[in-house]
C-alpha cells in the first residue's frame, strides 16, 4: 500500500509542476498557412533548414537594426530575425500568405505588406534580406529583382540573398524543378552582387550548416552585400 501511495503522490506532483508550466504557455496559437502546412506534412526537414538559414540572417543583420524581407511568405523566418530587430517589414504579393503572417506575427515592431515588389521603395532599411526567391524570377527581371534590394538599403547597409545552388538542381524534386527558373552558381550570384554592393561574401549551406567550404558542392548559396556602390555597376 505505501508504494502505491507514493506512485499516487508522484503523479500527483508531476500534475501539479505539468500545471504551473502550462500556465506559462498562454492562449497564444499558430496557423500555418497552405504553403508551410505542406512542407510540414510532405517534407518536415526543410522546415529545420529553412529556419537555419534565417537564424544565419539574424545572427548576420538583425540586432538593433530595421529589416525588409523581400518575399517573406507567411513570415516564418519572423521570430527569429525580428526577436532583436529594432522593426521588421515583410512583403509579398501571395495575400493569403500575409494574412496568414499577419495573424501569426503582426505588432507594433512587426508589419506585412501585400504588393509585388519588383521596383517598389518602402523606405531606408538596415538590412534587406531575401531568401528562396531569386531562383522563382524569370531572368529578364532579375536586374530589377537586385536594384529593388539596393534601393530600400541605406548607404551602409546590407543585403542578404538566398538561393539553391544550380549545382544542386539534378537533385532537386520535381515541385522544386518546376518553379525554379532562374538559378545561380556562387560566381554568377557574387558578380551580379558586386554590381550593387562594394564587399560581397558568399557562403554555402548543406542541410542546417553554414560553411565557406567548396561552394560547387553546396546545396544552397547564401550572399552578403555590405555597403551601397554609390553608382550601380554594369
Amino acid at each position: 500500500m505505501e508504494g502505491k501511495s507514493k506512485v499516487k503522490q508522484g503523479k500527483s506532483f508531476k500534475k501539479e509542476v505539468w500545471g504551473k508550466a502550462h500556465t506559462v504557455m498562454g492562449d497564444k496559437q499558430l496557423c500555418l498557412g497552405k504553403h508551410w502546412s505542406y512542407n510540414l506534412y510532405n517534407d518536415p526537414k526543410r522546415l529545420a533548414f529553412v529556419l537555419a538559414r534565417y537564424k544565419f540572417v539574424a545572427k548576420m543583420a538583425s540586432k538593433g537594426k530595421k529589416i525588409i524581407e523581400f518575399g517573406c511568405s507567411e513570415g516564418i523566418g519572423v521570430p527569429i530575425m525580428s526577436e532583436f530587430a529594432a522593426r521588421y517589414t515583410g512583403v509579398d504579393m501571395d495575400g493569403d500568405a500575409i494574412l496568414t503572417a499577419r495573424e501569426n506575427w503582426g505588432s507594433e515592431k512587426v508589419r506585412f505588406i501585400n504588393d509585388d515588389f519588383l521596383g517598389k521603395k518602402y523606405g531606408s532599411f538596415d538590412a534587406a534580406v531575401s531568401l528562396d526567391v531569386i531562383e522563382h524570377i524569370v531572368p529578364k527581371k532579375e536586374n530589377e529583382f537586385f536594384k529593388t534590394l539596393y534601393n530600400n538599403v541605406s548607404a551602409d547597409g546590407m543585403a542578404i540573398v538566398g538561393t539553391p545552388n544550380q549545382t544542386s538542381f539534378a537533385y532537386a524534386s520535381k515541385a522544386s524543378r518546376l518553379g525554379h527558373v532562374n538559378l545561380f552558381t556562387y560566381d554568377r550570384l557574387k558578380a551580379v552582387m558586386q554590381r550593387y554592393f562594394k564587399m560581397v561574401f558568399v557562403f554555402g549551406m548543406n542541410d542546417e550548416i553554414v560553411h565557406t567550404g567548396f561552394l560547387p558542392m553546396a546545396h544552397y548559396l547564401l550572399c552578403v552585400g555590405c555597403g551601397k556602390e554609390k553608382k550601380q555597376k554594369k
